[in-house]
């Protein structure tokens, strides 16, 4: 299968939690849209909206009712809301194939934690696409031969952070370093029946719904990696987890969330990570429209100049 029906089929997979009408709208947009779509927008009373490069543009047709919001959470949960319960309360639905559909809307809370979504009034169904070759361009300078270099990629959300780790991932298993990943959220692998939908190399091993901090540790201590693989570090108990894998000699790839060094020098949490010693490159990346480029950085002494 050539890379043009690969990526059709993954838009066509990533939809089919849609309702009926909302498939038949999003079907409706050209081949060279719907294999550069990254996320589709669905929010009651407004049109759908399709998205890339962090912009949004309208698919022509009647606005979205809140029993197709709905009819589309139910659909994505194969009609079992409860059974995921759990991501729910976190704000996402893992589907098949990677794909991931966000919810938004009235929360209910017990004890000061969400317990659910009571009324849904918005849907951000993400399309993962895979990309190999993502991370070539910077391979030879974050490996230097059996040697990989500790890595933080940053970008905006849905700048491609998870796509590059991926591929990442997979070009380091290939050459048989063995890779473990805390795949918190089901993005990096997609795991289904324990097998990834998404291609990790051969000495790769995930570690599937977990915490990030506990499966960290969990990983470096059962599996023995050399290289542990971690998207979208955000807690203090992961900045835990990384040091912990540091002071064991174990390389860490993690993403944030950062539009560039210079709002990610301003972080507080970036300060501590340097501190941890574990980084000694930094991936950014950027997007304008369907052009995604990276460029990379030496952190000196795991700091970069302005730390």
């Amino acid at each position: 299968m050539d890379e043009k029906s690969k990526g059709l089929q993954a838009y066509a997979q990533a939809i089919s939690c849609l309702p009926p009408r909302l498939t038949h709208a999003a079907l409706s947009l050209p081949d060279d849209i719907r294999l550069h779509a990254e996320e589709l927008r669905l929010r009651a009373g407004r049109p759908l909206y399709w998205c890339a490069g962090g912009v949004e543009h309208e698919i022509a047709g009647e606005p979205i009712r809140t029993e197709e919001l709905r009819d589309t959470l139910a659909r994505a949960s194969r009609w079992s809301v409860h059974t995921y319960e759990d991501p729910i309360r976190q704000g996402y639905l893992p589907l098949a194939g990677g794909h991931r559909l966000g919810v938004c809307g009235t929360v209910s809370m017990e004890s000061g934690r969400p317990t659910g979504v009571r009324t849904v009034s918005s849907l951000c169904l993400r399309i993962a696409r895979a990309v190999p070759g993502a991370a070539a361009a910077c391979l030879e300078d974050i490996q230097n031969g059996e040697q990989v270099h500790g890595t933080l990629i940053l970008s905006p959300p849905g700048g491609g952070k998870t796509t590059f780790l991926r591929d990442l991932i997979r070009q380091l298993s290939q050459q048989g370093i063995r890779v473990a990943v805390a795949d918190e959220r089901g993005e990096l692998a997609a795991m289904r029946g324990g097998m990834p939908q998404f291609d990790l190399g051969p000495s790769c091993d995930v570690l599937d719904g977990c915490p990030k901090a506990v499966g960290a540790l969990q990983l470096v201590r059962t599996m023995t990696p050399r290289v542990l693989a971690l998207d979208e570090i955000t807690d203090p108990a992961d900045l835990d987890a990384v040091r912990f894998a540091a002071n064991c000699g174990v390389t860490v790839l993690a993403t944030i969330h950062a539009a560039g060094r210079e709002e990610l020098t301003r972080k507080p949490f970036f300060r501590a990570l340097c501190d941890t010693g574990a980084f000694t490159r930094l991936v950014v990346l950027t997007a304008d429209g369907d052009r995604h480029d990276s460029r990379i950085e030496h952190l000196e002494g795991g700091k970069p100049p302005c730390c």
